[in-house]
């Protein structure tokens, strides 16, 4: 029995449509959406990971009870704001590789558990506020050269590293107060400071008065 031309037609139709349907190229997924328009808080690794393609935030807040990997931030190169870490309380170290620039605050508070910070690319920031961070032993920013404003690193009790050795300038006032266990502040290249206050009963004489000859050469 010959089938109708209708009946040959809509076949033909649907046949159309399946190779169709199977050749269409899938859709793109979107590429992640990176504010620029307000500073960024997280608090879960999903909110840090949704952030690893940005190369410049406005501001990040870094404010969590839980365990934070912030090592996949790989793009991050500018904060045209304040960076600001703390309170947290699974925060075991924080390392943002790529970081060269934070326009605004560095602050650094609160942290319960945190033990390190690491900021190996960080070459110029405002005004730098490390304090209360009872478990930090590490501050490490080898290639910072420049901070407008103060540098105060206070009440952290377990610090035993300030690692700054291309520090060359502070607008304001460097203090180190407060680290009963500080024995070692690598800072051979700073050469001005406003002025500098150090409370730390363990860093070697030598060490503290090359950090005071800073603030006399002003």
């Amino acid at each position: 029995m010959r089938r109708s031309r209708t009946e040959a037609a809509v076949n033909a139709g649907a046949l159309a449509l399946v190779i169709a349907a199977c050749g269409a190229t899938p859709a793109t997924p979107a590429a992640p959406s990176c504010p620029t328009d307000r500073s960024v808080v997280v608090a879960s690794q999903a909110q840090v990971v949704a952030l690893a393609r940005c190369a410049t935030l406005r501001g990040l807040t870094i404010r969590t009870g839980g365990a934070l990997d912030t090592s996949v931030l790989h793009a991050l190169a500018t904060i045209t704001g304040d960076l600001v870490i703390g309170p947290t309380v699974g925060v075991e170290s924080i390392t943002l590789g790529e970081l060269r620039a934070v326009g605004g605050t560095l602050r650094v508070v609160s942290n319960g558990l945190m033990q390190g910070l690491f900021l190996p690319r960080l070459e110029r920031s405002g005004p730098i506020e490390i304090d209360g961070n009872v478990a930090i032993t590490t501050v490490s920013l080898p290639s910072l050269t420049a901070v407008r404003g103060a540098v105060r690193i206070t009440d952290n009790a377990s610090l035993e590293l300030v690692d700054i050795p291309r520090l060359v300038s502070i607008e304001q006032a460097l203090v180190l107060t407060g680290a009963p266990q500080l024995v070692l502040v690598e800072a051979a290249a700073l050469q001005t400071a406003a002025s500098v206050q150090l409370e730390l009963p363990k860093l070697p004489p030598d060490v503290a008065d090359q950090l005071r000859a800073a603030a006399a050469a002003r």
